[in-house]
């Protein structure tokens, strides 16, 4: 049976009018929050109805976007928005947090009313809490089955008990939330992108962004030549006209590889089914409407690549600052910004700005404090002469008037502007959170970068950083454990098998024995130590490096050097950068000895004998001893109960 969806009379109210007026019929009451970023008022008043629909294409000032069937008025509803605006009004929220507290609100309710018999929440104490505890015992089916994460669960759960704090109060909330099961777990951390793919995205953002700003400030005639990374297109005044490699949906009056309208011939060819006199026709006001895009500079079409570009250059002051949509959104702009010198790099400027009353400051390359000169002639183009106080800003529907960014919109323009049509259908959308854990992870992999400055660069706390940013980028990843293997296997060559181990050809060193001393060559490419004749650590690493596998002194030295190396990682304080590469000789040294052991009889002997008397007994060749008692006249205290705990061959 069809439900009789309708559109019901409604009434548009301010931020000021919940606080100044009684206000009646709450189930008529659109919110208007202009500074928000929402165009059109915001429907409160459709949450009252439990059988309610979502039509995007009515969403317009005058006219509210959900049908309702008006059978399903539910009069405890009403109760509890007025209840909800008390509650907005005594917390004093911005226009901003307030768009995004009434869409916490109606995805609670979306919940809700997304099961049966469920009218009857927050009608009475008895009712509510069988609801609650009825939707509770199925989000936990689900968690046992597999259909949602113990995370999803807590989400869903959370916002239906916030349904209630407010339509009963804290008393009741207590009792109900107290007396039924709750879920808990975190959400999934994000994974940082990999820098190929920012990259990526960065230049074809920056093409976008540069190519129509280029087109549209110096009243460049249509159609645009667009230089993306590894293509050229034509734009069109048609939105709906776009060839690239990844997107082809052409228009026959066009023709898109010499940028021009086509002849009355080719269209002919192209068009077999239409008469000539119809497509000349055709042709002609295709025409008019090209030559008026050409003369006039602020028609529809250009303003749709106005709106484009500056969307292009909001996503690529978020990947260069990692900043957020609703801190980007913020940033006040009087015509000029500051500039500083990097905590960091010497190639980076600290730019700063206003937000809300504060400073903030954001690094940003040269290069890129280079790139936003260009935004600029973009933003005063755009106004022409209008005042706008936020450095970035949208455009309303079908209009030259600003409006503030709205967060929707970045994602919007992602998915439906330039994904799958000037880059890949697969690309995944680029978030904030992301910029942020890959800019961090970058920072954190610079040596002369300290943990306190990623922090102050990111405008957090150390404890944040480490807690949700300190990773490994996926490149990294990836070649590290490459590395591993390589350097692991490759050491298995450098062992000896002859007979006679002392032929007078190899002359013996702290690590083992060396075919052509004082002169170092890497065995690998990027050796994660430099192979060096004094260290001995490089000795491992270099190509002319020799363990002679039936020497009992090599296999000695080899043990005598892991010792150091396991002692030096266990008495260090923290997890600086070099024990990384401790540990990449660690395993070398562990590489050969496991071969050496399983080679021969002789060699197995030899591994047994010296690691009971290394790690044991602490009898260290020599050349090690001493390097032992130097690092432990350093301050470092070798606990020898430690470094046998650390031990595995």
């Amino acid at each position: 049976m069809d439900k009789n969806y309708t559109q019901r009379k409604t009434y548009i109210a301010t931020l000021d009018d919940l606080a100044s007026k009684e206000l009646l019929h709450l189930e008529m009451l659109r919110l208007y929050l202009p500074n928000s970023g929402k165009k059109n008022p915001i429907d409160m008043g459709a949450m009252a109805y439990s059988d309610r629909k979502f039509v995007i294409k009515m969403s317009s000032y005058e006219n509210t976007d959900y049908l309702v069937v008006l059978e399903s008025f539910l009069p405890a509803r009403c109760t509890f928005l007025k209840r909800f605006i008390e509650y907005i009004i005594t917390g004093g929220y911005r226009e901003s947090s307030l768009h995004s507290l009434i869409a916490k609100v109606r995805k609670a309710f979306n919940i809700i009313d997304g099961y049966k018999e469920t009218g009857a929440f927050l009608e009475s104490f008895d009712d509510t809490s069988k609801v609650y505890q009825m939707i509770t015992h199925d989000l936990r089916h689900k968690l046992y089955v597999g259909e949602l994460t113990a995370y999803q669960a807590k989400l869903k759960q959370v916002s239906i008990a916030f349904l209630i704090l407010i339509g009963h109060g804290r008393g009741t909330f207590d009792h109900i939330i107290k007396n039924t099961i709750q879920f808990s777990g975190k959400s999934k951390p994000t994974p940082p992108r990999e820098l190929d793919e920012i990259r990526f995205g960065y230049e074809t953002y920056k093409s976008l962004a540069l190519g129509l700003t280029k087109s549209l400030v110096n009243n460049e005639h249509l159609p645009i030549l667009l230089k993306m990374p590894d293509y050229e297109t034509y734009l069109f005044p048609y939105a709906n006209h776009r060839v690239t490699p990844f997107y082809s949906c052409p228009t026959d009056v066009y023709n898109d590889e010499e940028g021009r309208l086509v002849t009355i011939e080719e269209y002919c060819a192209k068009r077999p089914d239409k008469c000539k006199n119809e497509l000349a026709s055709n042709l002609r006001r295709t025409k008019t409407y090209l030559d008026e895009a050409n003369t006039n500079m602020r028609a529809k079409c250009r303003r749709a690549f106005a709106t484009t570009a500056m969307q292009a250059f909001q996503m690529l002051f978020m990947m260069l600052s990692g900043s957020y949509v609703s801190e980007m959104k913020k940033i006040e702009f009087d015509g000029a910004f500051e500039k500083a010198k990097s905590v960091t790099q010497k190639s980076y400027q600290v730019v700063k700005f206003r937000a809300s009353g504060k400073i903030i400051q954001y690094e940003l390359a040269h290069g890129a404090v280079e790139l936003f000169k260009h935004y600029i002639r973009l933003r005063e183009w755009v106004l022409d002469g209008k005042v706008f106080d936020e450095l970035f800003f949208s455009l309303k529907v079908k209009s030259w008037e600003p409006c503030i960014v709205d967060p929707s919109s970045i994602r919007g323009f992602q998915r439906k502007k330039v994904i799958g049509v000037f880059m890949p259908a697969s690309f995944e959308v680029l978030t904030s959170r992301q910029f942020r854990k890959t800019k961090s992870i970058f920072l954190h992999e610079q040596p002369e970068v300290s943990k306190e400055t990623v922090a102050e660069v990111l405008g957090h706390s150390e404890r944040t950083n480490e807690a949700h940013y300190l990773e490994v980028s996926p490149e990294v990843a990836k070649s590290e454990f490459s590395n591993f293997w390589e350097s692991a296997h490759e050491a298995i060559q450098h062992i000896s098998f002859n007979k006679d181990a002392h032929d007078g050809q190899h002359l013996s060193v702290a690590a083992g024995h060396c075919t052509d001393y004082q002169k170092p060559e890497p065995a690998i490419d990027a050796p994660p130590i430099k192979p060096d004749c004094v260290s001995q650590y490089g000795c491992l690493f270099c190509k002319h490096y020799v363990c002679h596998a039936n020497d009992e002194d090599d296999v000695h030295k080899l043990f005598s050097l892991l010792y150091i190396v396991i002692g030096v990682m266990n008495a260090s304080s923290e997890m600086a950068k070099s024990k990384e590469l401790l540990l990449m000789l660690s395993s070398r040294v562990r590489q050969i000895l496991l071969k050496i052991k399983s080679k021969s009889s002789l060699g197995a002997k030899n591994v047994k004998l010296y690691r009971e008397r290394v790690f044991n007994y602490g009898e260290l060749t020599p050349y090690w001893e001493n390097r032992l008692q130097r690092y432990e006249s350093m301050g470092m205290i070798f606990s020898e109960e430690n470094i046998g705990e650390s031990f595995e061959l």
